[in-house]
């Protein structure tokens, strides 16, 4: 089965500095603790994380877990597209991903072939219960296991 879950950044503060240095504001430090409790109750599978560089989105993701992540600049300039790309040549069946809209967003709303907007510190998980390997993840395919 392969398995993939979204995870948009929790909010961030004002645009008062580049924005990849943009820390989360309180309301986002409260969504991503949110989230963080749902995500206790959920029943998560071993993964692998891929998180941006973002200084917002290493943050939530330091709220939601301890787990080891790949952390990469990438995934802050890449386009939906190219997220499709990357998350194609994991070596893992289940995948996470913290990262950015519209990127996320595109992802989720490709992969379902439903209409997806990713607020800060939403969850999406897609799965593929019949698939073994990425390359044979196709448009509109995924099934939408759950959403927060």
């Amino acid at each position: 089965m392969i398995e993939l879950i979204l995870i948009r950044h929790a909010h961030a503060g004002p645009y008062t500095i580049p924005d990849e240095a943009r820390h989360l504001s309180e309301r986002g430090i409260r969504e991503a603790r949110n989230l963080a409790k749902t995500l206790l109750d959920y029943p998560l599978p071993d993964g692998i994380w891929y998180v941006s560089d973002a200084i917002r989105t290493l943050e939530t993701y330091q709220i939601l877990t301890d787990k080891p992540a790949e952390i990469s600049n990438d995934w802050y300039h890449a386009s939906g597209p190219a997220y499709l790309e990357k998350l194609g040549k994991s070596p893992s069946a289940c995948v996470y991903l913290v990262a950015h809209n519209p990127s996320i967003s595109y992802v989720a709303s490709y992969l379902s072939g439903e209409q997806i907007q990713m607020d800060t510190a939403n969850f999406v998980h897609l799965q593929w219960p019949t698939l073994d390997a990425w390359e044979e993840v196709t448009q509109g395919s995924a099934t939408v296991k759950a959403r927060f």
